[in-house]
């Protein structure tokens, strides 16, 4: 059986979302979710992006500080997983992701995309390097 994974790249105004499977091992940013202007999920737009895969984990990255302590995101982070898991019955594990906008915007510059990217290129791009760790470590 093919696994398929969902990684998250949580802020306060949109999510990058990455997805991957246990067959092909390699994950890729595929929306950026936008959160409604109150500052609450969008949970309609995470709907259809479930629907259209048959999930089976969702990989959250935890934004800890270079000590490895969590900071405000991290709870931020923790609610956005603990909610998923609510709605969807579907297991949340968390990764640090220190360093995952810092290497997407890396990426991009050395891509052509920096420092012109949008913003949603970023946050997709660090939800796959969330998930590609958590593939690395775990499968």
């Amino acid at each position: 059986m093919i696994d398929t994974y969902l990684g998250f790249d949580v802020g306060t105004k949109r999510t990058g979302v990455a997805i991957a499977n246990s067959l092909t091992h390699t994950a890729n940013g595929i929306q950026v979710v936008t959160n409604h202007k109150n500052g609450s999920i969008d949970f309609e737009q995470y709907d259809q992006i479930i629907k259209a895969h048959n999930i089976s984990l969702f990989v959250v990255g935890l934004p800890l500080n270079k000590d490895g302590k969590k900071q405000e995101m991290s709870f931020i982070a923790e609610s956005f997983g603990r909610k998923l898991t609510h709605r969807y019955e579907i297991e949340t594990v968390f990764i640090d992701e220190h360093l995952s906008s810092f290497d997407a915007k890396k990426q991009l510059k050395y891509s052509h995309y920096h420092p012109n990217a949008k913003r949603g290129e970023v946050d997709k791009l660090s939800a796959a390097l969330i998930l590609q760790t958590w593939i690395e470590e775990n499968l």
